[in-house]
Order: structure tokens, then C-alpha cells, then sequence
């Protein structure tokens, strides 16, 4: 049996547009979506500029002092998450060691 391969587009080189990944990012008690949403080559990428912008959050709101359970839902363009990107995790990988108050 042979498999066509007519409306495979990558088969016909027609190239796709990149896709648009969108960055809500959440916490248990608020929510701000991203409405805009960013293009970028893949999901890896979609990845790299979640943790950049954890980082960022995370270094210049100074008025948020406990960032465990923020986290950011990448989308795609139906609404479907994707990947979830906990605050928390990259606190520890990005300025050291995670140490609870108390």
C-alpha cells in the first residue's frame, strides 16, 4: 500500500508561518491573559521566552514577594495549553537556591 502525500505541504514546499504562542501568566488568585500572543520558530523557543520573562517578573516586581504558584500557561492559537512554566523552579535555576522564610 503507498501513502500519498498530495496535501502534506511540507512535501510540496509550501512553507507554514511560523506559529503564535501566547503567555498567560496566572497565579491562584489572579490571572492575566496575554491577548497579543508572540511568534516564534517552536514550542523550545515558546520555552526560552516564558523562563525570560518569569525572570524578569521576578527581578522587577518588587511589590510580589512570594512567587510559588505563579506560573505561565503557554497557549497556542486555539487555546490550548501547551506547557506550564512554574515561577518557582526557575527562581532556584536562575538566582540560586530556593530558601523558604521562617
Amino acid at each position: 500500500m503507498m501513502l500519498s502525500v498530495k496535501d502534506n505541504s511540507r512535501a510540496q514546499g509550501v512553507r507554514l508561518p511560523p506559529p503564535k504562542y501566547y503567555l498567560h501568566i496566572a497565579s491562584d488568585c489572579k490571572f492575566y491573559a496575554d491577548d497579543r500572543g508572540v511568534v516564534l520558530s517552536d514550542l523550545a523557543a515558546a520555552h526560552s521566552c516564558a523562563v525570560s520573562v518569569i525572570s524578569n517578573c521576578m527581578r522587577y516586581d518588587t511589590e510580589e514577594q512570594d512567587w510559588r504558584g505563579w506560573r505561565i500557561k503557554i497557549a497556542d492559537d486555539t487555546g490550548r495549553t501547551l506547557v506550564i512554566v512554574l515561577f518557582q523552579a526557575t527562581l532556584r535555576g536562575a538566582f540560586g537556591p530556593y530558601r523558604a522564610s521562617g
